[in-house]
């Protein structure tokens, strides 16, 4: 019989197969389907696919870790702040491929168990142990590979720790800036040519239209240290005549 004359009745019969007959083969496609389904549900929440997370494992989990690893490290800027991502994904993984050598263990442990044992009941464990570790070190194993991997991602975590301590020491000050906040409008901000101004490095002036010895000793103890600069008032004139050494403003009251 020829390939293609095979394949046509493999699709007859496939066409004519109504699903099984007995109860137990019913029961296991009805397992299977079940089973299909609950997966189905758990990874449906996991696309698009997370940056570092599989679709058996929880994102949830692997953004408190991050969480745990920013208060220990602190980044002060965004340059600390990828390098401390680097060192969550570093060890994400290491976590991952530490669960996976477990269980390729417990695996090679539950099939080694199994095969037929020749010796006294009492070496039996010992048995299952030699044969399930022949199994995964002979040769190029996975569990080797694994343990290469994990080599190299810890040395990955150690030059990320580097980079945040040299990032840290060389840029103390930069810290990660937010929304930057505007500064407040200033109120009769506009002087004329008369007006002295104030260096950059010195403090803040207040201004008032108000020339009285009562204005001048309250701003005096509202704002210590901060010269009071005088603006002509609205009506044109200078100010209050009370102060006898009154001068045409604006002047700067020390």
């Amino acid at each position: 019989m020829t390939p293609d004359e095979k394949a046509r009745i493999s699709r007859e019969n496939g066409a004519k197969s109504r699903g099984p007959k007995t109860q137990e083969g019913k029961d296991r496609v009805s397992r299977n389907a079940l089973k299909t389904g609950e997966h189905a549900e758990k990874f449906k929440h996991f696309l698009p696919p997370h940056e570092a997370c599989l679709a058996n494992e929880d994102p949830d989990d692997y953004n408190k870790f991050i969480d745990t690893l920013l208060a220990i490290y602190k980044p002060v800027n965004q340059l600390a702040l990828d390098a401390v991502g680097d060192i969550a994904v570093a060890r994400w993984q290491i976590r991952r491929y530490k669960a996976c050598i477990t269980m390729t263990w417990n695996l090679a442990l539950i099939a080694a168990a199994q095969r037929p044992n020749t010796l006294a009941p009492e070496l039996e464990e010992i048995k299952v142990m030699v044969d399930s570790t022949t199994a995964l070190m002979a040769g190029n194993s996975v569990i080797s590979k694994l343990n290469r991997d994990i080599s190299r991602l810890q040395q990955d975590v150690a030059r990320a720790e580097r980079r945040i301590k040299f990032i840290h020491s060389t840029f103390p000050d930069a810290a990660i800036q937010t929304q930057p906040k505007p500064e407040p409008p200033v109120e009769n901000t506009a002087l004329n040519s008369e007006v002295p101004e104030t260096p950059n490095d010195g403090p803040a002036p207040v201004y008032t239209t108000e020339c009285t010895q009562t204005v001048i000793e309250g701003y005096r103890k509202l704002y210590p240290g901060r010269p009071i600069v005088f603006l002509p008032s609205d009506d044109g004139l200078d100010g209050d005549e009370i102060l006898p050494d009154h001068t045409p403003v604006p002047r700067i009251e020390v």
